[in-house]
């Protein structure tokens, strides 16, 4: 017989009935553990010999099942209607008598049964088993572009737990009670998802949340690039988002480097792309491409950034205080990535302006609706050999105007002489870049990301100038010079989600940067008229100089992120990784050296993040790093401490308090140019640290402060401290004062970099304040810096310690864009900088001081912070348009540069023939005007 009891009981009732039933249950267990075994799981021989079924359910609810199995085989079944509600069974068993089936469908479910000796079955809760459970998993994307969102909230409403999504939109949550779910995903500023999900017993479901963007009802918002969600976290570091990067800029092209340069804390060397942050040399800091480092991201001998704007999604500059995770440099690190953010659409651009030329590509795919793959191709190329912009010629006519006294320093070159009185240049400048990346989904938890990088620059000037003597009497002097470097870098990262709590990812990296530049210089004799045309000599024929650096890295880095509870997380990496640097160097001030060294570096981290309650988070890490040419391990301990408060008298509150020790192990230096009409001011090389030294290191403090108080206001406070105890440079004073070789003859080859490099120490200090409002319409910021940053030179300036001399110790930015209809912007740009010290030929400085009489200058050459150069002061002014047809969209740009045509100066010369030294200014660009147009599809 089948006993079934209705559902419909009041509560209490029900409780009655299945304490009755446990009662009845228990009774008969006691009698039938003495009568035999065929209590619980045992069976009768005739159950076993009778006649056998086949059955197959899956995500069945357990009370059909069970008529199901009553129906097909006859047995008698008791249980309570409460017991198997709610219950759901997977079951396949062919060829099985009645009890195996009946065992089969109860597997896992919570539910046990007992076999009466008159061969009845009653179900009971099952009191020796853990409730069946598995996991879920899953990701959660943007519905519009595919692209993964990270630290979305996935909450499964009914079980009382829930996560947030990684990096790459991944979650896994588990163990989860079999059955069905509800799952509640939120992100902000997207639309709430609600789904179900199906859990099954020791298994896994497996889904794909798509989320919707939603209009909010506010002020607008801008994102700068991704973030965390506590504001805190936006701190200690500046973000360029794709579209920044993509803006005009002053060199008449778009330039991911200069767009960087316009952040807070980080300033620009102008004329050249180089980056300061916070008072550190450029060489203290290191620019990594998809986690791969790009050595020298500079092209056209530094006066462009050498990324493809169209190829990059974000760059991003960790300052003073970063996390372990970021590396070991003393001063910052620059961080690209490529662009593959466009999910679910095929999409091609192009733009061109007066510089360059940029094309940009891109498909997805979809195999079998659940392995998604996404690629991009960029490209970009200088457009000189078609069109030479003026403002690009203006600016190489400034660095090749001769240096009188430069020019006393070669072979045959005439002291004395005056002003040039007429020039000639045959200039060539090529430049071209490629960027390609791929993104392969292999299953709902594991990708592989492949990208890699190379780019090229061809810059020659060959000058022919006319000078005068002071007997009235015209020379001639003539130079060419060549400098060429390529950038190669790949990478292939492969990220999986290990468990419910922990990912990981493995990556393959490799880079290789090779530049060489060559200098040859004449010094006519006296000419009789003829006409001036650009030179043509070989350039190792006679008087030259050069440099050329090689630098070739490859790593492996292993990471994984594991969050221990919902208050604590573990991040840590192992990074074996093999550098090979060389460099050589010939001049008339050092002679001619070189030095190549290799070494292995083991490196590693260890960083923990816990949330001390609601406002309070703290992050303590610390790198240690095997450097095998020294047998030596290192230790950089860091710690951060952040807060968060949504709601004070001054409205939102944010802070950031960070701080550690920084060491650097792949060393940055650079060589001063001594050509007298030189385009290239210096040459960069890169070696790792060998036997003979020991690694730079910095003691890093930082504060910043964030307040909102309302939704259209920031300001943001930013304070930074940097001591260094020990710096490595060219020990210029040994070097010069001790030559070894000449411009002609042999090379001495150094086996110890102690031989060429000596230590210094150096403090840099600054503070810095910005402010912003968002409007309907308009956007408008300001912001004002001040710092002091000091270097003590080994052997130089009599062992005093002088401003650096890419110092910049008070800056002032404005900018404003206004929407003045739909697709159509305008924007104003103004900055300004004074007390920049050095203001003479870095030459001067690094040559002349150390071996030449300069008593009959105007000038002290050991007290670089007596010169400065006059405020520099630039205004801006862009018109930009967009507007769709069909499937394109057409772009126009209009960018006024310098409105007010300053002359800005970024250097001296010094005439020698007056009484006194006349300093002669090398001023930039004046006012210029640049159009841009692009096509997107």
């Amino acid at each position: 017989m089948r006993f079934t009891f209705s559902a419909s009981l009041d509560p209490g009732a029900r409780a009655c009935t299945v304490a009755l039933w446990l009662l009845l249950g228990g009774s008969v267990a006691l009698c039938s553990s003495m009568l035999g075994p065929s209590v619980g799981h045992a069976q009768s021989a005739a159950a076993s010999d009778g006649p056998r079924y086949a059955m197959t359910v899956r995500d069945v609810p357990l009370e059909t099942a069970l008529q199901r199995l009553v129906a097909r085989t006859g047995i008698d079944l008791a249980y309570s209607t409460p017991l198997v509600e709610g219950r759901r069974v997977y079951c396949q068993r062919q060829g099985a008598p009645a009890e195996a089936l009946l065992r089969c469908l109860l597997n896992g479910t919570g539910v046990d049964y007992l076999r009466t000796a008159s061969g009845s079955y009653l179900l009971v809760e099952s009191r020796r088993t853990a409730p069946p459970v598995g996991r879920v998993a899953g990701r959660v994307v943007d519905a519009a572009t595919g692209e993964p969102l990270p630290n979305a909230n996935v909450l499964l409403a009914d079980a009382g737990t829930g996560t947030a999504t990684n990096q790459a939109g991944r979650f896994t949550v588990a163990p989860v009670l079999a059955g069905k779910h509800r799952l509640v995903v939120t992100y902000v500023g997207y639309r709430t998802a609600v789904d179900s999900v199906r859990v099954p017993p020791d298994g896994r479901d497996t889904i794909r949340v798509s989320l919707s963007r939603r209009v909010l009802d506010t002020e607008p918002i801008v994102v700068d690039g991704l973030q965390r969600r506590l504001p805190s976290a936006r701190l200690g570091k500046s973000t360029v988002n794709a579209s920044g990067l993509r803006h005009l800029s002053s060199a008449g092209t778009p330039d991911v480097i200069r767009a960087a340069g316009q952040r807070v804390g980080v300033s620009l060397n102008r004329p050249l792309a180089e980056l300061n942050i916070q008072g550190g040399d450029g060489g203290e800091q290191v620019t990594f491409l998809d986690g791969t480092p790009v050595r020298e991201p500079v092209s056209l001998g530094g006066l462009l950034g050498a990324f493809s704007p169209q190829a990059l999604e974000r760059m991003t500059v960790h300052k003073t205080g970063f996390g372990v995770a970021q590396g070991s440099y003393t001063a910052g690190v620059l961080e690209a990535t490529h662009d593959l953010s466009r999910s679910g659409t095929t999409y091609a651009a192009a733009t061109l302006d007066p510089v360059s030329a940029n094309g940009r590509a891109e498909a997805s795919w979809n195999e079998s609706g659940t392995r998604t793959g996404r690629a991009m191709v960029a490209a970009r190329r200088s457009l000189w050999d078609i069109y030479r912009t003026p403002s690009l010629r203006r600016l190489l006519n400034a660095r090749t105007a001769p240096d009188p006294l430069l020019t006393a320093t070669w072979p045959g070159g005439t002291n004395g002489l005056q002003s040039s009185s007429s020039q000639v240049q045959a200039p060539h400048a090529q430049f071209s870049d490629l960027h390609a990346a791929v993104r392969q989904e292999l299953t709902p938890f594991q990708e592989l990301y492949v990208s890699g990088h190379h780019g090229s620059t061809r810059l020659s000037t060959d000058v022919a100038t006319t000078l005068s003597t002071p007997e009235g009497q015209d020379r001639r002097l003539l130079s060419r010079e060549r400098y060429n470097w390529t950038n190669t870098a790949l990478q292939g990262r492969y990220e999986w989600v290990v468990g419910s709590r922990v990912t990981g990812s493995a990556q393959l990296w490799g880079s290789r940067h090779d530049a060489e530049s060559l200098y040859g210089f004449r010094d006519s004799t006296v000419q009789e008229g003829g006409t001036l045309t650009p030179p043509s000599f070989g350039l190792r024929a006679g008087p030259h100089s050069g440099e050329g650096n090689e630098i070739e890295e490859w790593g492996l880095r292993i990471e994984a992120d594991a969050s221990l509870t919902p208050n604590v997380r573990l991040r840590a990496a192992l990074e074996p990784r093999h550098h090979r640097g060389a460099f050589r160097t010939r001049n008339q001030f050092l002679g001619a050296i070189a030095h190549e060294t290799s070494a292995w570096q083991m490196g590693s981290y260890l960083e923990a993040e816990t949330s001390l309650g609601l406002r309070w988070t703290a992050t303590a890490g610390t790198r240690l790093t095997y450097v095998a040419p020294r047998r030596t391990v290192y230790a950089e301990p860091r710690l951060s401490l952040r807060y968060d408060r949504a709601s004070t008298p001054l409205g939102g509150v944010a802070v950031r308090l960070a701080g550690g020790l920084y060491r650097q192990y792949m060393m940055q230096s650079e060589i001063s140019g001594t050509g007298p009409t030189s385009v290239v001011p210096s040459v960069q090389f890169w070696l790792p640290i060998d036997r003979s030294l020991a690694p730079p290191r910095a003691l890093h403090t930082a504060g910043s402060v964030l307040l909102t108080p309302s939704d259209a206001w920031t300001a943001r406070l930013e304070l930074y401290h940097k001591w260094q105890p020990r710096t490595l440079h060219i020990d210029y004073a040994g070097l010069v004062h001790s030559p070894i070789g000449s411009t002609s003859g042999g090379v001495r080859r150094f086996e110890d970099q102690s031989a060429f490099m000596a230590a210094g120490r150096g403090r840099a200090y600054g503070g810095a304040v910005h402010v912003q409002r968002q409007g309907e319409r308009v956007l408008a910021s300001a912001s004002a810096e001040w710092s002091r940053v000091t270097r003590r030179y080994p052997g130089r300036f009599g062992g005093r310690s002088v401003p650096a001399p890419w110092s910049q110790p008070v800056r002032l930015t404005t900018d404003l864009d206004v929407s003045l209809a739909e697709g159509l912007e305008a924007h104003a740009h103004w900055q300004g900088t004074w007390e920049r010290p050095w203001a003479l030929r870095r030459a001067y400085y690094d040559y002349l001081a150390l071996a030449g009489d300069t008593r009959d200058l105007s000038y002290d050459l050991t007290r670089p912070g007596n010169q400065v150069l006059s405020p520099f002061s630039r205004l801006d002014l862009g018109l930009s348009a967009e507007t769709r047809l069909r499937t394109f969209t057409l772009e126009a740009r209009l960018n006024l540069v310098n409105v007010l045509d300053r002359h800005n100066a970024f250097d001296w010369s010094l005439d020698p023939t007056g009484p006194r030294s006349t300093p002669v200014r090398r001023t930039l660009p004046g006012r210029r005007l640049f159009v841009s147009l692009g096509l997107k599809y």
